[in-house]
């Protein structure tokens, strides 16, 4: 009982002070949910390349079992890679690729995006 008369006694001090401790808080929360959301995302990625390394990997490579880009350097069928188009569980957005392809596939979407 001694808590609540305390409480309803001093509810305009303590009121206060969450009011301050709000706004010189908000920027703080701000930053840290645009950095969860952004977490949130990448989590999202990895998970989904996760997935295709483990299932979609064998099937590309047993269908076309070389780079399928073969750019200038390319290891045609040696250290092999999926790239996706676009980070989904589809096996239609994905290619298999090797691993010097891949780097010059990133360069450029890197540059481009500058």
């Amino acid at each position: 009982m001694g808590n609540s008369t305390y409480y309803y006694k001093n509810r305009e001090k303590i009121l206060k002070k969450v009011r301050e401790y709000d706004r010189t808080h908000k920027k703080i929360k701000k930053a840290y949910d645009k950095k969860r959301r952004l977490l949130k995302g990448y989590n999202q990625k990895k998970a989904i390349q996760h997935y295709s390394q483990r299932n979609h990997l064998p099937i590309l490579i047993k269908k076309y079992k070389e780079c399928q880009l073969k750019l200038e350097g390319c290891l045609i069928n040696k250290k092999l890679e999926i790239h996706h188009k676009k980070y989904t569980k589809k096996i239609k957005d994905c290619l298999l690729i090797c691993q010097n392809c891949h780097k010059k596939i990133h360069r450029k979407i890197e540059n481009r995006n500058i």
